[in-house]
């Protein structure tokens, strides 16, 4: 056959195989695209105008201890390297993908012993006994003329985005736990501050209870009733020095410590003077959510995945070919007689697959719509989470202010009774019973501080990260 034929040969095969598979070519949806609503659409009110905003969320509160056990957290939780170990074997996946786009080489050989069957191909005179030698290099390559493979491979790297996304999803969810926990931690060492010195307070109105009764001034009942006071007072008080204890357990749990080294912690240094909130929350930060990210590009590897399962209608054409030598007889294994080679395009064709590629790209369609469908319903529930923690925020803001101008009030009017004792105006008494209503107000606005610390740590959750601005930012906004 001269070599216009043998192109006429390979052009017909060619075309052949096109026309073959042209009854399938990019086949229509049998499930129709869910459309996802864009958040423009579905909340117009968040502002448009990005803002930027410092990362390390907690670095807010200003307290060294809550940085370095967050710091801690980070570094050795195992919540982590789990996710980060999903980061690596999405990686994998991808270089997998990747492969499939270079030239596959490989070098074989086999020498061996054999009897020759003198009733099938032999040729005569030929040693029935005989060596055989086999050396030689293959090659396979991919072309990938539609693409397919480039579909797979886009679709490995969104899956290593997915992964990366979801990790950030555990590092939010663990630094939000450890700052909640520091925040329970704080509201709980002043209350172990409060009652403590309560206890004291009571104890001395009841001593005093005990002095009147015996000058006939009051009966039995008030001193019982003092004694029960103190008593209520003394359980306060241990139930906070084992919460205490209990919160430095946890918070050493969480950053791969012992109890031991948890009771090592100190009180609490925070700082909130700058947790208001903004007027607009931008809607930016609402699409940094790691987990909405991971969503979205999940609804991006469903796409691409389907795309490529379209695909595999066509034919897959490779180019394939070997080199090397081949002979009975070992002696003549590298003689110029026993060099072999081959080379050309290899194309396999589905023709009847018994409906396989069909249903595997409906399961595709169906993962598409799905994954659509979920980012769609974790977005709703976003927004209403926002709106939830913003609400929250603001209501325990007032009440954060409100206790704090009673804390403030009760601290004056301590003030005002223990100078009018110092000068003989008040008794001892009367100082004691005002500064149990200025220890009952301080336990209220260390109550409202902790309510409104940690609702801050739930709509930094719900918009995946900090509302507030840099510190850099701030400092050349005031310069």
């Amino acid at each position: 056959m001269n070599p216009i034929h043998r192109i006429y040969t390979a052009s017909a095969i060619f075309v052949l195989s096109i026309l073959l598979s042209a009854c399938a070519f990019f086949p229509q949806d049998s499930l129709p695209e869910q459309a996802a609503k864009p958040l423009e659409v579905i909340e117009p009110k968040l502002a448009d105008q990005p803002s930027p905003i410092a990362d390390q969320w907690w670095m807010a509160f200003e307290d060294p201890q809550l940085n370095h056990l967050v710091s801690l957290g980070m570094r050795y939780s195992p919540s982590l390297d789990i996710s980060g170990a999903r980061i690596l074997a999405a990686q994998a996946m991808l270089d997998t993908e990747r492969a499939a786009f270079l030239p596959q080489i490989g070098v074989g050989g086999q020498v061996d012993r054999q009897q020759l069957s003198q009733n099938y191909i032999f040729v005569p005179g030929m040693p029935v006994y005989t060596g055989y030698g086999l050396v030689n290099a293959s090659l396979n390559w991919s072309l990938d003329i539609w693409g397919k493979q480039k579909k797979y491979f886009d679709a490995a790297k969104n899956q290593v985005l997915v992964a990366r996304a979801n990790h950030q999803a555990s590092e939010l969810l663990l630094s939000a736990t450890i700052v909640r926990i520091y925040f329970d931690y704080d509201r709980m060492a002043q209350a172990q501050t409060l009652y403590a010195r309560d206890v004291q307070v009571k104890k001395s109105l009841y001593q005093i209870s005990q002095e009147r009764q015996k000058a006939g001034l009051v009966d039995g009942v008030v001193v019982n009733q003092r004694k029960v006071d103190l008593e209520t007072a003394q359980v306060n008080l241990s139930q906070a020095n084992l919460s205490v204890k209990m919160m430095q357990h946890q918070l050493a749990a969480l950053v791969q410590e012992g109890p031991s080294w948890g009771e090592g912690l100190k009180p609490p240094t925070i700082k909130i003077a700058d947790l208001r909130l903004p007027e607009m929350i931008p809607a930016n930060l609402l699409e940094r959510r790691p987990d909405l990210r991971a969503l979205l590009s999940q609804i991006d590897v469903a796409k691409l995945q389907l795309e490529g399962a379209k695909l595999e209608y066509l034919p897959d054409i490779n180019l394939a070919g070997f080199v090397g030598v081949q002979s009975f007889g070992l002696s003549q294994l590298f003689a110029s007689k026993s060099q072999q080679f081959s080379i050309g395009p290899a194309i396999s064709l589905p023709i009847f697959d018994g409906g396989l590629i069909n249903a595997n790209i409906t399961g595709k369609e169906a993962t598409r719509n799905q994954a659509i469908a979920n980012y769609q319903e974790q977005l709703v529930q976003a927004l209403r989470e926002v709106a939830d923690g913003i609400g929250s925020m603001q209501s325990s803001q007032a009440n954060y202010e409100s206790f704090a101008r009673a804390h403030q009030n009760a601290k004056a009017n301590f003030e005002i009774s223990r100078n009018r004792s110092e000068v003989g105006i008040s008794s001892k008494e009367s100082v004691l019973t005002t500064e149990q209503g200025y220890l009952l107000q301080g336990q209220n606005f260390a109550d409202a501080k902790a309510k409104w610390l940690t609702a801050n740590v739930v709509l930094v959750q719900a918009l995946g990260g900090s509302y507030l601005k840099s510190l850099k930012q701030t400092q050349a906004q005031a310069q």
